[in-house]
């Protein structure tokens, strides 16, 4: 089953919040080779360090300030400064999701979101069938997708990435080291990645995860 949705005239958008595992980057740069299909790179200025500096804060499950100003507002920023000011922005909602297109709240009356996936009935099980069917693929679980070790995939999950992962911790604890504060509330990054790295700790298969609480990490 072919899935696909791009119409010559589109413009497909990364914004990079610069915490993306690196096959993400990989995945981007192999789509564009494959199918053709140029990609356009948008990041915030100074990146995800340069936000929580400026805000001096650290965003959490009740103030996700960092999806609004990394991603939503990146793009929005930079279609304005082509002029393009009414659009519609697909977003990649499955039909096994439908809580996630209920609470998707439409931010500008200029954009008017569209649930392809959703709309056509497409699930996670043809998703996958899909990419399969392809030449490359994103490579790792999709746990690891979006911000690495975003707040939102919850402590078992990020717990469970940190074993396999430890690597990836540090920029989040200089995060909660420089603002004084934890993305997760009551223990911070680093305390996660030491009870990750015990012995005691086994951890879930990461292919297995699923985030811990519904995001709209699309853009």
């Amino acid at each position: 089953m072919v899935i696909h949705y791009y119409k010559e005239g589109d413009l497909v958008i990364f914004c990079d919040t610069g915490r993306e595992h690196p096959k993400t980057y990989k995945f981007i740069n192999d789509f564009e080779a494959n199918e053709n299909i140029p990609v356009i790179r948008l990041q915030y200025e100074g990146g995800f360090e340069k936000l929580i500096e400026k805000t001096k804060a650290i965003p959490n499950q009740f103030k996700r300030f960092c999806t609004i100003e990394l991603k939503i507002k990146t793009c929005r920023r930079y279609l304005r400064s082509k002029g393009i000011m009414k659009y519609e922005n697909f977003v990649g909602f499955r039909f096994d999701e439908p809580q996630r297109v209920k609470r998707r709240k439409q931010m500008w009356k200029q954009v008017k979101d569209r649930f392809p996936l959703y709309e056509d009935k497409i699930d996670k099980q043809q998703i996958n069938a899909y990419w399969n069917s392809k030449a490359y693929n994103l490579e790792i679980p999709s746990i690891l997708g979006n911000c690495t070790l975003c707040f939102m995939k919850g402590k078992n999950a990020i717990m469970s990435i940190l074993k396999s992962y430890p690597e990836l911790a540090e920029p989040w604890i200089q995060d909660e080291k420089k603002i004084g504060y934890t993305y997760l509330k009551d223990i911070s990054i680093e305390q996660l990645k030491q009870i990750a790295q015990n012995n005691l700790f086994k951890g879930y298969d990461l292919s297995d995860i699923s985030p811990a609480f519904d995001c709209a990490c699309t853009t």
